[in-house]
């Protein structure tokens, strides 16, 4: 009960979360032209702002939209406090398609356990 209570307060207070808080922290881009095709990618960065490691068992990943339709998911890897996961992503887009006509919505999703402290900071859009 006790902490519980504790819990409550923390979050109240606006502590730093008591639980796991896998986050997309970052999202960068960087471009190289070609003749015919143009390729994107994105590095992104996953932080476990939470004070907690998550289990072994944990299932989450990040999936990646393209104009609303779902393109991929990447599998993401159990993330002790404050430790972090990037990998790239590539898009593909003709040559010429005008910059910034594409919207990239990533998502971070748990399916094992649910939740998190927040999911406030599990989605980034960006676009290209």
């Amino acid at each position: 009960m006790l902490a519980t209570i504790t819990a409550l307060l923390a979050m109240a207070s606006g502590a730093a979360c008591p639980g796991a808080d896998p986050a997309i922290t970052n999202v960068t881009t960087s471009l190289a032209a070609g003749t015919d095709v143009n390729t994107y990618t994105l590095d992104v960065t996953i932080t476990n702002l939470g004070s907690v490691r998550q289990p072994s068992n944990t299932l989450q990943s990040v999936v990646i939209y393209l104009d609303g339709q779902k393109k991929d998911e990447k599998g993401l890897p159990p993330l002790g406090p404050g430790k972090t996961y990037s990998f790239p992503y590539l898009v593909h887009r003709n040559a010429d398609a005008a910059r910034g006509s594409t919207a990239v919505r990533l998502r971070l999703v748990q399916t094992q356990p649910a939740g998190a402290c927040s999911d406030s900071n599990d989605t980034k859009r960006i676009v290209i």
